[in-house]
């Protein structure tokens, strides 16, 4: 892509200083016909290439602009090379071309940032998957990818929900317009227009068939993914359920719950926590699953019903107990 090919063409001139046409064809790949149209679009573009004419000339930019390009800190450093998510990369086929195009690109920094890179990739990892953590199967997503980068319409099937116009017990697929991918945790969703303009987001794992057409259809200029995913966040948040409760824990069973304050000091080796669950029956049962670590404080009802739920398994697992002679 033109784009990708412009910056490897300024990183190249950055790094590795005066080039000529040919030196920089060979090492972009492209012909020096390219070279000379993406050296005339950088100029036109305000970046300060120019040329030096002569024997021993060449293509080279401007030194002050140079710095300005390589003045990463060493935050930024950080938040660059440790922040990639291996399972994503993975999913989408891309984690050998990352760890490669990474390297290459520590290599061209200058000789201070290569060793803020290489330090930080050395000493932090982030690791976004959890112990448990069972990893849905990123059905169809080599080719909503694709339809999504070539701008094609899809007709999919999604779980039960049928084309509108289909009969009720026969679902049939119906045509979306692929606009960009998701990956929350390790969970794949598809964001796509219908026919009717409205956006909608489709769980990949939901999928029960999807076929690409040979239908282009035309990107809205506005739109942003990132927007989109982040309003479309706050009103699931803002739609669900809710049931705020408070509980007393202890030390090792606050990472079973999501505090929706910041935690308080009980009594020795216990903290207050207020959290928010989806229904009173959710509440209870994540109470009880704590095993005793776990005591509530508010609603008075959810009290009531952990009392009775532990109540009811005593009295069960006595009945069921068997004596000895």
């Amino acid at each position: 892509m033109r784009a990708e090919r412009l910056l490897r063409l300024l990183l190249h001139l950055q790094t590795r200083g005066q080039s000529t046409v040919a030196q920089l064809a060979d090492a972009l790949e492209v012909s020096p016909r390219t070279i000379q149209r993406d050296l005339d679009s950088l100029s036109l573009a305000g970046v300060p290439v120019y040329s030096i004419r002569g024997r021993g000339g060449g293509w080279t930019m401007l030194p002050d602009y140079r710095s300005r390009l390589t003045g990463l800190t060493p935050s930024e450093v950080m938040s660059v090379f440790v922040g990639a998510t291996a399972h994503v990369l993975a999913d989408l086929g891309l984690d050998a071309s990352s760890e490669l195009a990474v390297t290459k690109l520590i290599a061209s920094l200058p000789e201070g940032t290569r060793r803020e890179a290489e330090y930080a990739r050395q000493r932090l990892l982030i690791d976004h998957a959890g112990w448990d953590d069972r990893r849905e199967t990123p059905r169809w997503l080599d080719l909503c990818r694709q339809a999504v980068w070539e701008e094609r319409t899809l007709e999919i099937v999604y779980g039960d929900l049928p084309d509108p116009g289909a009969p009720p017990d026969r679902p049939t697929p119906f045509p979306v317009e692929p606009l960009g991918l998701v990956a929350k945790t390790r969970t794949w969703y598809l964001v796509a227009a219908r026919t009717d303009g409205r956006l909608r987001t489709y769980r990949l794992s939901r999928l029960t068939s999807a076929a690409l057409t040979d239908r282009p259809f035309a990107r809205p200029v506005d739109f942003d993914l990132a927007a989109y995913w982040a309003q479309s966040q706050q009103e699931f948040q803002a739609s669900r359920p809710s049931y705020p409760i408070t509980l007393k824990v202890r030390d090792h069973a606050v990472r079973r719950f999501r505090p929706t304050t910041p935690i308080l000091p009980a009594d020795d080796g216990w903290w207050i926590l207020h959290t928010d669950l989806e229904n009173p029956h959710e509440a209870c049962a994540a109470v009880l699953a704590q095993a005793g670590n776990a005591q509530v404080v508010a609603p008075p009802e959810l009290i009531g019903m952990v009392h009775e739920a532990a109540t009811q398994i005593a009295a069960a697992s006595l009945t069921g107990t068997v004596r000895p002679s």
